[in-house]
């Protein structure tokens, strides 16, 4: 073979090459293009489920119809930030987060708000959780929630967190939670029975105290100082 020869025959391969290479990055494009057209424009991907999870209280049907989510959108073009800040104005609803469940189903998972206490209002029972929160109303207080007296904003938080921080069998023996101050919460029991509790530090500790206590059937307990607990009276002489 020729010098000439084996110049013509690079000069060809080198064409053959580089048409080879700018083939493969147009199929390339192509295909990213249809991916995009297929994931973002297409009726291949949309929303054909919207899956409810978490809601108990709340009806799935009530979630679905305040997510609004729009009829065989694609599922990549849904605004689940939207979608999740409708489902939030349910008052019962805490928190909310959406998912894309490829192919065709959006999941909405519900996590909702649990009664710590209930205020009077008027003649109705309205439920708060340990944030401060309202959602719901009951006719009659409910037999395992405590009812809120009426306390100054200040002390609000803390009267909260005392009875967040109780065991839920424990919260069920409360009928009644008062806040006079921070540092002064009282609460009332089921059998009638008052209990010192002060404020919200070491409540962990303090219901382990007024749990051991409770057999004495003391009309008083005093477990501000939970090293130091102190019963008075009883329920037979109240």
């Amino acid at each position: 073979m020729t010098v000439v020869e084996s110049a013509q025959r690079f000069g060809a391969d080198t064409r053959t090459s580089h048409r080879r290479r700018w083939a493969a990055l147009v199929l390339l494009v192509v295909l990213v293009l249809l991916g995009v057209w297929v994931v973002w424009f297409s009726t291949l991907l949309t929303v054909r489920e919207v899956r409810v999870l978490g809601a108990t209280s709340v009806s799935s049907d009530l979630v679905r119809q305040q997510a609004d989510v729009p009829a065989r959108q694609p599922l990549a073009r849904v605004d689940v930030d939207a979608i999740s800040s409708r489902v939030a104005a349910i008052p019962r609803v805490a928190s909310v987060e959406v998912r894309r469940g490829w192919p065709d189903v959006l999941v909405i998972v519900v996590t909702e708000r649990v009664p710590l206490v209930v205020v009077a209002q008027g003649s109705a029972f309205v439920y708060l959780d340990s944030t401060g929160a309202s959602f719901g109303e009951a006719g009659r207080q409910p037999s395992t929630v405590p009812l809120l007296a009426p306390t100054s904003e200040a002390a609000r938080a803390t009267t909260l967190a005392v009875v967040a921080a109780m065991p839920s069998d424990l919260r069920a023996t409360v009928e009644q939670v008062r806040g006079r101050t921070i540092d002064d919460v009282v609460l009332v029991l089921r059998d009638g029975s008052k209990v010192q509790w002060g404020n919200a530090d070491r409540s962990d500790r303090k219901a382990i105290v007024l749990r051991s206590l409770l057999p004495l059937r003391a009309a008083r307990y005093d477990v501000s100082a939970p090293d130091l607990p102190t019963t008075s009276g009883s329920l037979a002489s109240s």
